[in-house]
């Protein structure tokens, strides 16, 4: 029986966004696992080496196993969905959590801040970004800006930066590339 004929004529895409959301949450309890566990996260990174210059690769490398791995899945399901992406955005994949490097991976201060949903109220001040210490939260809601500030400080690609700059509100920034980084980066 067809979607069509189970629904009076009408497609039902419901049983599709179930599959979808299922998948999503089996891959986020796998993420958690590997979060608690990192001996479990086994990024790729000669993959990613192959992907990244030599300064935007020295930037990826300094991440936490456990986003690289990340890093590494988005890049690969990016290029999964969009086969002829750009190389600029396939280096934004594998870089757009990179301004998480500067706090230590703490599994459950993860977990907690990732449940921040809302902007900062605050204003920021990019001066001395990088030389200074995060809370968790701050990293979560900062990540993107610190992130391309490093990408730019080692020398990469400035398209590159700001794509990661702007992935976590990229229709603010009318950035089609940020918004694909986005979008793939929610399914993970």
């Amino acid at each position: 029986m067809t979607a069509a004929s189970s629904s009076g004529g009408r497609v039902n895409y419901n049983s599709g966004v179930s599959l979808l959301r299922s998948k999503n949450l089996i891959g986020r309890l796998n993420r958690l696992l590997r979060a608690i566990h990192p001996v479990l996260a086994r990024p790729d990174d000669a993959w990613a080496a192959a992907r990244l210059p030599p300064l935007e690769f020295g930037v990826y490398i300094r991440m936490d196993v456990r986003d690289r791995e990340h890093a590494v899945r988005v890049a690969q399901k990016l290029l999964e969905l969009h086969p002829i992406a750009s190389d600029v955005l396939v280096r934004a994949a594998l870089l757009h959590d990179c301004g998480k490097l500067l706090r230590p991976y703490i599994w459950l201060e993860r977990i907690a801040v990732g449940l921040v949903q809302r902007p900062m109220k605050t204003p920021i001040r990019l001066e001395g970004l990088l030389h200074r210490r995060y809370s968790a939260l701050e990293i979560r809601l900062l990540h993107p800006l610190i992130g391309a500030a490093l990408i730019r400080q080692a020398g990469g690609f400035d398209r590159v930066a700001e794509i990661v700059e702007r992935h976590h509100n990229p229709r603010v920034y009318g950035d089609a590339d940020a918004v694909i980084i986005h979008d793939v980066d929610e399914l993970e």
